[in-house]
């Protein structure tokens, strides 16, 4: 699924490499600091030295937590020249936070709001198929869907459960959305069939919201559905929602699980839990954007596979399977 923030085709918000010396690919890093930022520098480089850790080390143990940063980044942050600006700077910032044993918030909550919220380009719907991007646009008018450019996804975690039969049975999809001005009230969700159907998913189990409208395209390839969020939320402020989606007889067989998302997000995860007696012949991950299509074969362990980006978007983050005969 895919919400209007983050195009969610309910299972369908770059990956983040290392950039060398620049900085960070995909975001919009620094600017000079004022005091607040020098309080964030000056207890990055507290925890660093009671840790006894070396700038290296802890690059590389946030590059093998799919953290990617720089030695010049995370040495501007420490000296104070610059600080972490952007969704996937701070992603690295709780990821030093994690590494370092400090607290959620430890080192985050010394920038400065406008650090934290970051630059907030406008969103872009993450299909490349010309009928997806009009129908899309169509279903969001019809559940006169209010406008998503001021909702940033943080995090989008999404559990899929394939059943015997060897296809998607549910979902269990779970966001933390942040406003960046103004209010927010409600978050729009997309979902693309593998096919045309008059079956809709069913959305259920929602904590945080309630479904609150829904539409099928006349096209039969798109529905939708509008979440009313219990508590709107104000600018920086954030809330998080989670809910069930289950695929009713007549729905399409699906063999794929996939988010996407019209800006960079955070984090994206989806982890993939198959049934003991429907464990594939082969599966892959791959990734769409504007720029690249990337496929690469996983191997499926312990019955499960899970794909994680972190400062991904705009774009499409999947995993798909099938069986030889």
């Amino acid at each position: 699924m895919t919400s209007a923030p983050s195009a969610t085709r309910r299972l369908r918000p770059r990956d983040g490499v290392d950039s060398g010396d620049d900085g960070l690919r995909g975001s919009a890093m620094t600017e000079r600091i004022d005091d607040q930022g020098g309080r964030f520098a000056a207890a990055l480089r507290a925890a660093i030295s009671e840790r006894g850790i070396t700038l290296a080390r802890l690059r590389s143990q946030l590059i093998d937590d799919g953290n990617p940063v720089s030695m010049a980044t995370l040495s501007y942050w420490r000296s104070g020249d610059r600080q972490p600006e952007g969704a996937q700077s701070l992603s690295v910032v709780d990821g030093i936070e994690d590494r370092l044993g400090l607290n959620r918030g430890h080192l985050g909550g010394l920038l400065r709001a406008s650090a934290r919220l970051g630059p907030v380009p406008p969103p872009r719907l993450p299909f490349d198929e010309e009928r997806e991007q009009r129908e899309t646009e169509e279903t969001l008018k019809e559940l006169h869907a209010a406008p998503q450019d001021a909702l940033r996804d943080l995090s989008t975690h999404i559990t899929a459960f394939v059943g015997a039969s060897g296809s998607l049975e549910k979902i269990i999809m779970r966001c933390l959305v942040q406003s960046t001005k103004g209010t927010i009230s409600e978050v729009p969700l997309i979902d693309v069939a593998p096919r045309e159907t008059d079956v809709m998913s069913v959305i259920s189990n929602v904590v945080g919201g309630r479904v609150d409208r829904e539409y099928l395209h006349p096209g039969r390839l798109l529905s939708g559905v509008v979440i009313a969020l219990d508590e709107t939320i104000e600018t920086g402020a954030t809330t998080l929602f989670e809910f069930t989606e289950t695929f009713p007889a007549g729905y399409p067989e699906r063999q794929s699980a996939w988010h996407g998302t019209s800006r960079q997000s955070r984090e994206s995860l989806i982890w993939v839990r198959f049934h003991p007696d429907a464990v594939p012949s082969w599966c892959e991950e791959y990734i769409e954007t504007d720029a690249e299509y990337v496929s690469s074969i996983r191997s499926v362990r312990g019955g499960s596979v899970h794909l994680v980006r972190h400062g991904f978007g705009p774009g499409v983050l999947g995993i798909r399977w099938g069986y030889d005969e």
